[in-house]
């Protein structure tokens, strides 16, 4: 039986001009999943835009339509603004000027935008996501410059088909990309082996901060301001650096400290292997993601905001103890 999907009905009818953004902080999955349905939209004639708070991370500046993205905020109103790869238009770290907003993730919980959102928290990727509509509005459009932008995002956000998100239908979406034109040694290579001189140092500063907690069962990282300084890098330059935590054989959660620009605020990312929901962890600090994957910012000194988070994380393992142990 043939079914409709309202965000695809309802983008049918815009004639207005349209806004695609994403998270601030951004990441492949986020810019991949925003870039691919600005291409699209562009082919069915569209006003389309798209935009985002901070600059492009170094693994993306090989993707199609790189260039167009403008910077947040803008002056222009918009009929419609549409999130992709967030909890809600909050996430994206600057004014929005839309009339209506809809929402296109896979992140549990978050803000219910419009009744056209799209969200599937059991999605692997929200570039996945946006194939699916794609694929379901036409998928004759779907070109190798779409491709290339939706695979990247499926890549980045499932670690390279290794984490537990990864089921057979994601292999059936990579394989359709993959038809599509998306070429997984050049996009592989482009993410993974073009690291600079400067941020392995960087890297390098950062592992020497490693510390470990709980017999081994936590792991954490700092980047502190000056390293960045020291190294000529920025802030996006640390994306990947908190699975050097989780890879640690018997941690059970991985997590990295990233100081921001006012020296008092952290960014905080956090990874697990299965057994504890990292985005509990986070929602306790005002952040969210996924199971394994989730973020927050906590404010303090560097020493109480590792003090904090470490005890959030012990008391997180210490009930999944008592539940398994419960059985």
């Amino acid at each position: 039986m043939e079914y409709t999907v309202p965000i695809i009905e309802r983008l049918k009818r815009e004639n207005g001009k349209i806004l695609v953004f994403t998270h601030e902080n951004p990441d492949a999955d986020g810019i991949g999943s925003m870039l691919g349905l600005y291409h699209f939209l562009k082919k069915k004639g569209k006003n389309i835009t798209c935009a985002m708070k901070d600059n492009v991370p170094y693994i993306c500046d090989f993707l199609p339509g790189i260039e167009n993205i403008k910077k947040l905020p803008l002056e222009e109103n918009f009929d419609v603004g549409i999130i992709v790869d967030a909890a809600g238009a909050f996430r994206a770290g600057a004014e929005i000027k839309a009339k209506e907003i809809i929402r296109i993730d896979h992140h549990v919980g978050g803000k219910f935008e419009s009744i056209d959102d799209f969200v599937n928290p059991y999605s692997p990727s929200t570039t996945c996501l946006i194939a699916e509509i794609l694929k379901k509005w036409d998928e004759s459009a779907i070109d190798k410059n779409i491709a290339t932008c939706l695979y990247t995002g499926l890549l980045t956000d499932t670690g390279s088909f290794r984490y537990n998100n990864v089921t057979a239908d994601t292999f059936d979406m990579a394989k359709f990309l993959v038809k599509k034109g998306a070429d997984p040694f050049y996009i592989a290579k482009m993410v993974y082996e073009r690291n600079k001189p400067n941020v392995l140092q960087l890297l390098q500063k950062t592992l020497s901060t490693l510390q470990i907690f709980e017999d081994g069962k936590i792991a954490g990282l700092t980047v502190r301001r000056t390293f960045l300084e020291e190294t000529h890098t920025t802030e996006e330059d640390t994306e990947g650096f908190v699975n050097y935590a989780r890879s640690i054989d018997g941690t059970e959660v991985g997590f990295i400290l990233i100081q921001k620009e006012d020296l008092i605020t952290w960014r905080c990312s956090l990874r697990g292997k299965g057994n504890v929901d990292v985005q509990k962890i986070a929602r306790a600090f005002g952040g969210g993601g996924h199971k394994d994957a989730a973020g927050c910012r906590i404010v303090g000194k560097e020493e109480e905001v590792r003090e904090k988070l470490v005890k959030e994380i012990k008391k997180a393992l210490e009930q999944n103890l008592v539940k398994t142990t419960n059985g």
